[in-house]
């Protein structure tokens, strides 16, 4: 299905380009986050309805149309000073070929699973659906801004559309699927001299051919202004966090450090396997510091850990963020971190070796074997975890690490080894007693 994007305003309210649609959050371009979103959802094609430095964009877009192969048709409003946006979208008729289609605006963001959703739903013959959020207490909308909806609860029939409505109980994501119809709607509404999609949703509305989708609770946003778009890089820093298999180390303390970097990074050109290899770059000179026979080389080297561990989370992050998730990425930094906890626990065992400890040799193995065997073992156990609905309790790698950071600030490096081996490779034991349980 094709997908309409509307492009041409200018974009006075946000102040941090000059091109709205081409305005980088978090690394990636507003109307290039849209597009994604929606390919990840089920698009197949887009048509971008330009106006405002229109050539300007269409070469963007027709650029990043062929990077991810899909086709990407551009079209100019050359009245879009004057008109409403409802103008904008009947340039696009033609390419439409009297089928349903998926609408939005290039400065609205939301997720892929509500594209999906419109686009396994129902549509009414000749209407629109549109996603709506109930949720009028939605921390990240405009109240000033955003188009209200009254909708009736029991049927989703739209009843009232406007910006200035008193009686609502919705709001208007920005994102519809579309029968031909509704642009038959939206003619008639222009001839009345009502340019706005909005009248034509009213008369949809009149003839019981527009209802709504319950979307609350979804991420959705209208990067309008700067406050919105402050809004929204929080927004979308709290769900690259993602993982909910996440131990409490990385929860509680890894994970704030890691946004925070994270937004930093995002702007930059390093990809998420630059970012991986990074981590094991300062995981490598951690262990290298380690292995000098004093206080401050293990100092160093337990900071540098805990500093890959944090950075680790980082890669995650920002391929979420920028959409560049890959099996590849996801396997590279999953054996870049078996040689990481490997190469710290060799060092640190080394480390006490030479100061006199030998002890820490058979000690150090142990602790080894139960790191790579807990790490092998993670997947299947949460997997089995998730069916039986069991605890999701876990010892993972963000607590091995900082259990070395710490040993090294308290200069206790065969304690670390011992404390490392006995929890890891207990662990492992209690995953494989109570899977089997």
């Amino acid at each position: 299905m094709k997908c309409v994007i509307l492009a041409a305003g200018q974009g006075r309210r946000l102040k941090r380009s000059d091109s709205k649609p081409l305005t980088s959050l978090l690394g990636l371009p507003l109307i290039e986050r849209t597009m994604r979103t929606a390919m990840e959802g089920g698009v197949t094609g887009f048509v971008v309805v330009t106006g405002y430095q229109a050539e300007r964009v269409s070469t963007f877009v027709r650029a990043l149309g062929e990077r991810l192969q899909v086709e990407v048709t551009t079209v100019n409003n050359p009245d879009w000073e004057h008109r409403e946006n409802g103008c904008s979208l009947l340039c696009a008729r033609p390419y439409l070929q009297q089928a349903p289609f998926l609408l939005t605006m290039a400065d609205h963001l939301f997720e892929a699973d509500t594209v999906r959703r419109l686009l396994g739903a129902s549509l009414p013959e000749g209407g629109i659906l549109l996603a709506c959020d109930h949720h009028r207490c939605n921390p990240l909308v405009d109240l000033e801004d955003v188009t209200r909806l009254r909708v009736d609860t029991h049927s989703g029939a739209i009843q009232a559309i406007g910006k200035g409505l008193a009686d609502y109980n919705a709001f208007d994501t920005g994102l519809f699927l579309c029968a031909p119809g509704f642009l038959d709607r939206l003619q008639e509404a222009i001839d009345a001299g009502d340019s706005t999609l909005s009248g034509a949703v009213r008369r949809l509305a009149d003839q019981g051919q527009a209802r709504t989708l319950d979307v609350s609770g979804a991420f959705w946003i209208d990067v309008d202004d700067d406050a919105a778009f402050r809004r929204a890089e929080e927004a979308l820093l709290g769900l690259a966090r993602g993982k909910e298999r996440d131990g409490p180390v990385s929860r509680y303390l890894n994970r704030p450090l890691s946004a925070r970097l994270s937004k930093r990074l995002a702007y930059t050109g390093l990809t998420p396997n630059q970012i991986s290899l990074l981590s094991f770059g300062l995981s490598l000179l951690g262990a290298a510091l380690m292995l000098i026979p004093h206080y401050w080389g293990l100092l160093l080297g337990g900071i540098l850990a805990q500093g890959a561990s944090i950075v680790d989370g980082c890669d995650g992050e920002i391929a979420r963020l920028k959409h560049q998730q890959s099996d590849y990425g996801g396997w590279l930094d999953a054996v870049l971190d078996r040689y990481s906890d490997a190469l710290l626990l060799t060092a640190l065992a080394l480390h006490c070796w030479q100061i006199g400890t030998p002890a820490a040799i058979p000690i150090g193995f142990l602790a080894v074997t139960g790191a790579l065997v807990l790490s092998y073992t993670a997947d299947k156990y949460d997997g089995l975890m998730r069916d039986k609905g069991g605890s999701r309790f876990r010892l993972g790698r963000d607590l091995r690490l900082l259990v070395i950071a710490l040993g090294a600030l308290f200069n206790l490096p065969l304690t670390t080894l011992v404390v490392i081996a006995t929890t890891m490779n207990g662990e492992a034991i209690r995953r494989m007693v109570v899977c089997r349980g």
